[in-house]
């Protein structure tokens, strides 16, 4: 996604009310080149992102979260994953093809090889032919591979820390 042309571009965030998507809410709100569109918690569905997150109130005044829906990506250019990890290799299957680009925050696919997640995460992938499409998110180390990504996997804190 560059903003090379200053487009804005209309994103989602699934998984809004949770620390990580919450951080995403924050962060859209000083980029000039996003719209949230839309931000799903769904157990907070239907609460105003304000009453939440206080801090937001003047950004996304009486926007409230929102109950996933997979007409909602009709909506947007980009979805924001910060789900759980292991929730998003459910989602993945159908975002692609029907969103531009794809963020996944959680670790669902970092790695490339398949046969690594039982040993690290706990539970084979279930979408591992996907794995090849996402770019491992550490511009310090792959910045020629994301800049041209559709499909972005953040590397999480502890190799950003590091």
């Amino acid at each position: 996604m560059t903003m090379q042309d200053h487009q804005t571009y209309r994103i989602g965030i699934i998984g809004a009310s949770g620390f990580a998507g919450s951080e995403v809410l924050r962060l859209a709100t000083v980029h000039p080149g996003f719209d949230v569109v839309w931000a799903t918690g769904d157990s907070q569905a239907g609460t105003p992102i304000a009453d939440l997150y206080p801090a937001l109130a003047s950004a996304y005044g009486g926007q409230r979260f929102v109950e996933y829906d997979e007409v909602l990506l009709e909506q947007v250019d980009a979805v924001v994953l910060a789900l759980p990890h292991g929730a998003s290799q459910a989602l993945v299957p159908d975002l692609v093809g029907t969103v531009r680009w794809i963020v996944d925050l959680a670790a669902d696919f970092r790695l490339q090889d398949a046969s690594l997640y039982d040993t690290w995460y706990g539970a084979p992938h279930t979408a591992p032919e996907l794995l090849a499409d996402f770019a491992y998110g550490l511009p310090e180390l792959y910045r020629d591979r994301i800049i041209d990504a559709r499909c972005v996997a953040a590397p999480g804190c502890y190799p950003t820390a590091a």
